[in-house]
């Protein structure tokens, strides 16, 4: 793409300061001083000649991204539940030779998409090996770097050169992508298309005269988000939809559909998504679209409005702050600019486009009213509305970091030395209160293997911090903010192979895991006995690739209930199913929480009388024997196991569990 103006979609434009500050020269330095507070109306596109210093910081910004993105796959942190779903799926559809039906642990899983499950397929043919935590990474971390991209991209057609930089290592520097990456969970693959849909739909719209490239943008935009459906279906007709209807609604773009190139963006738009939901449906399910659409409402609908079971504890009053928090933990270590730069939607500029920031106010305030509305929450939902808070923080940091800008020069000097001083403290502080809730056999880690990499993460974040602050207070605005990025980064790779190993150890998962692996392969068979009580752990069926379904199948559960799921309900129906197993003269095992399994016990019996017969007898297999009480795991049966009963440790205090 070219980089210098040439006309608006509606006339010529007259050319403007591409940014903050200019980039010359292939550097970072100030040519005149910050944009003002207010005034100016025009947009700053950047279009016709070669820019080299912008390009040379594009180009280191691909290069860093790959590094840290890419970093050491095989290695950090151990998976965990919402990877494991991706992995373990992608794992047995590639040993069925399965491409349109999802399954984990021989359940069909079909309310979900296939998209990210045939991305990590594809990573492991191309290395040509099974699907492995390497090839459940790759995509992940290919579609971060994407994100980064278009997030300069973006920022760069709305206030030019200098603050897309900016913009670019913060992205690449922050905790969403630095948390993100590297894992197998499909959010992010599924931002990154949205993102890409909604930037190439402004840039049809607001940043390109008519013409082929604008159709090229139109038709960009559409295949995107059909992308995004196939990945995470139906969550784009959110994440694009409502950002995108906001902005024809609000900014007046009704001419733009008389576009004709939008009915063929329609037919890209259906083209990656529509035919699985056929293909799916008709031969997979054998034409059962009845079934199919109350699956899809229960998990779809029934979670936004709190109607599914497991979000009904979500309507408590302070869980419509979560996403506003979030997003502060998201943009770290650049926290303390986004109220400013949440500001800057609001305020004119003329180095900022006013179509561009207006469309970035109303494509995050639109989805934070959503996600804040609507009762399922995770964290992972709210990443499609971070990318404006990023072009946002872009034009900020710019502008924050700017050598011509007058800045409290003592301010800076005592902030550095309060950097020297706060972060052993709060790192001492850390480590008392690591040692005295996490640490310990039935801890969530061993002190013995964190102390080493704790102390380099507070060495590291201690030393390059507080140079940052020097360098500002020096007036090398530029260096700190290189200072803050390249600490981050040195930090990840100290932490992504030293101390995520042992912070996200999983222990208690995994330690079952390995027991239950063992018992399969010391007792073949006795995995077709198996039943997992409530929901599945993706964690212990991927580390033990060891696969049982669940006590009642999801899909006969739901017609059971006539298609309206009820917790009560579900309940009575699975414990009345487990008490007939128990009491059968065949071998039945379950697979449970410790808190399902003591509650089992507790209330069972009652039911058993009900039901007109005493509590069946049980016996306990397997108990995991490292990691907090909380995430410990139960396998217990109606047989004796063949080796001596283990006894529950710690043990049951009926007065305490009451």
């Amino acid at each position: 793409m070219s980089l210098t103006n040439d006309p608006a979609p509606n006339g010529p434009r007259p050319e403007k300061p591409i940014g903050p500050a200019q980039v010359t020269n292939g550097d970072l330095n100030d040519s005149r001083p910050a944009p003002s507070e207010a005034g100016g109306t025009s947009t700053s596109t950047t279009r016709g000649t070669h820019n080299t210093g912008v390009t040379k910081w594009f180009l280191l910004l691909i290069v860093g991204s790959l590094f840290v993105c890419m970093f050491d796959l095989s290695g950090g942190s151990v998976f965990e539940g919402t990877d494991c779903w991706v992995a373990q799926t992608a794992r047995e559809m590639q040993q069925r030779g399965e491409w349109i039906m999802p399954y984990f642990s021989g359940e069909e899983r079909l309310q979900k998409s296939p998209g990210p499950y045939r991305a990590v397929i594809l990573a492991s043919k191309i290395r040509g090996v099974p699907v492995d935590e390497v090839a459940a990474r790759i995509p992940n971390s290919l579609s971060a770097v994407g994100l980064i991209i278009v997030v300069f991209w973006l920022t760069r057609r709305i206030a030019g050169d200098r603050a897309a930089i900016f913009a670019g290592f913060a992205t690449a520097s922050s905790g969403l992508i630095l948390y993100w990456t590297g894992r197998g969970a499909s959010d992010l693959g599924m931002t990154f298309f949205s993102t890409l849909a909604l930037a190439a739909l402004w840039v049809a719209l607001a940043d390109e005269p008519p013409g082929r490239r604008r159709n090229v943008f139109i038709l960009l935009a559409y295949f995107s988000a059909g992308l995004c459906m196939l990945y995470k279906m139906p969550m784009p007709l959110v994440t694009v939809g409502i950002p995108a209807i906001g902005s024809l609604v609000l900014q007046n773009r009704w001419k733009a559909l008389a576009n004709p190139w939008h009915l063929v963006g329609l037919l890209l738009f259906m083209l990656p998504w529509a035919p699985w939901i056929y293909a799916v449906v008709e031969w997979r399910m054998d034409g059962d679209w009845a079934l199919a659409l109350a699956k899809w409402r229960v998990e779809y609908i029934d979670r936004m409005t709190g109607e599914l079971p497991n979000v009904e504890a979500n309507k408590q009053w302070f869980f419509y702050l979560f996403y506003v928090g979030l997003a502060f933990v998201y943009v770290a270590p650049y926290t303390l600019s986004l109220p400013n730069a949440i500001t800057r939607a609001f305020k004119r500029d003329p180095s900022v486009s006013d179509d561009g920031r207006r469309f970035m106010a109303i494509w995050f305030l639109s989805l934070l009213l959503f996600f804040t509305l609507s009762t399922g929450k995770e964290a992972r939902y709210f990443l499609p509305a971070m990318p404006p808070l990023f072009v946002l923080l872009g034009i900020e940091l710019s502008w924050f970091f700017s050598q011509a800008r007058s800045a409290n020069t003592k301010g800076a000097w005592a902030l550095a030395a309060l950097f020297a001083i706060v972060i052993p403290v709060a790192a001492v502080y850390g480590g008392m209160n690591f040692a005295e809730k996490y640490v310990g056999p039935r801890g969530t880690f061993e002190w013995v293997d964190l102390k080493t990499p704790y102390i380099g993460i507070c060495i590291i974040a201690g030393v390059g911090l507080t140079l940052a602050a020097v360098c500002f207070a020096r007036n090398r605005r530029n260096l700190s903010f290189a200072m803050i990025v390249a600490t981050i980064w040195i930090g990840w790779f100290w932490s992504w192979s030293n101390l995520l190993p042992v912070f996200r150890a999983q222990r208690g998962d995994v330690s079952f895991s390995r027991q239950l692996r063992a018992l399969v392969d010391s007792n073949p068979g006795v995995d077709q006995h198996m039943y997992q009580v409530a929901q599945q752990n993706p964690t212990i069926t991927w580390h033990s690739n060891v696969r049982f379904p669940r006590v009642i199948d999801q899909l006969v559960l739901l017609e059971k209930q006539n298609y309206h799921r009820d917790y009560d309900t579900e309940v009575r129906l699975v414990a009345t199913e487990m008490l007939n197993k128990l009491r059968s003269d065949d071998l039945s095992l379950f697979v449970a929480t410790r808190e399902h399994y003591l509650l089992f016990l507790y209330k069972a019996p009652e039911l058993a009388r009900e039901l007109g017969f005493e509590m069946p007898k049980t016996y306990l297999w397997i108990q995991s024997t490292e990691g907090p009480e909380r995430h410990q795991t139960i396998l217990f049966g109606n047989q004796p196991p063949p080796f001596e009963t283990p006894v529950l440790d710690p043990p049951w205090d009926m007065a305490a569990y009451l």
